[in-house]
């Protein structure tokens, strides 16, 4: 078994027009009123999703995390 990492181009990465450089929130380490706290997981947004929901959370003077929460929470009742 070769443990040894392939090698990656990275040349797609360097050379795109990327714009998203947004630092990662800070994960609230507040317990919801359930008394559950926050575990951290990794979901894939298309980045038109992402941006109308910052933009969403934001103008409701909310996370994005609080943002999720609500509508999962709302979605699996």
């Amino acid at each position: 078994m070769n443990l040894t990492p392939r090698p990656r181009d990275l040349t797609m990465l360097l050379n795109s027009d990327r714009t998203d450089t947004a630092i990662p929130e800070p994960v609230d380490t507040e317990k919801p009123e359930s008394g559950e706290g926050w575990v951290k997981t990794s979901v894939s947004l298309r980045a038109s999703t992402r941006r109308r929901l910052k933009t969403w959370a934001a103008a409701h003077d909310m996370r994005i995390q609080e943002v999720l929460e609500d509508a999962l929470d709302s979605y699996l009742s």
